[in-house]
């Protein structure tokens, strides 16, 4: 009983951060989508419509929405193991194994999976048995990957929407 305690608090946990994760991203891809068109319209009207930028331009500004857009279908993907995640929780805290410190402090007995720094033990662990545990394997992936995806889509909007800006200034004075 008190495993399964235990176990629902280190789910309700790894919920919370992947609804942080589902919010960031689709806010995100509204971002990235609405930078890249303008960018592509502005390039479009300064380079009235030349093959070099529909090519070239289309492919730059496409990053940053194809980033953000990957980290959403991810973190949403993920969603569709929610139901089993409590039961594969339950079964990887019932075997012995190291990595489970990341996901509980038993000393307190409280989920630490909000503040753990690195999962880099729990992901070795997880990805040996991800057949066994898929949604928590799914889980841990998506928190511990979509980080550097939504980086990379940031990095993308601030170069494109930089180059949307420089495009529209250029576009104006000439």
């Amino acid at each position: 009983m008190q495993s399964d305690v235990v176990a629902r608090r280190v789910v309700d946990g790894l919920q919370i951060t992947l609804r942080r994760l589902a919010s960031l991203v689709g806010g995100l891809v509204l971002m990235a989508l609405a930078v890249s068109a303008a960018t592509f319209a502005t390039g479009w009207w300064v380079f009235h419509g030349s093959v070099t930028w529909i090519a070239l331009g289309g492919l730059i500004c496409l990053v940053p929405a194809v980033a953000a857009t990957l980290a959403w279908l991810w973190v949403h993907g993920a969603a569709k193991y929610a139901p089993r995640l409590v039961e594969d929780v339950t079964a990887f805290l019932s075997t012995p194994s190291p990595a489970a410190t990341t996901l509980i402090d038993y000393d307190s007995g409280q989920p630490i999976v909000a503040s753990a720094k690195s999962f880099n033990g729990l992901k070795a662990d997880l990805e040996v048995r991800k057949a066994d545990l898929p949604a928590l394997w799914i889980g841990i992936r998506t928190i511990t990957a979509i980080p550097g995806i939504a980086a990379t889509a940031v990095l993308g909007i601030v170069i494109v929407g930089g180059l949307g800006t420089i495009l529209l200034i250029a576009g104006l004075l000439g």
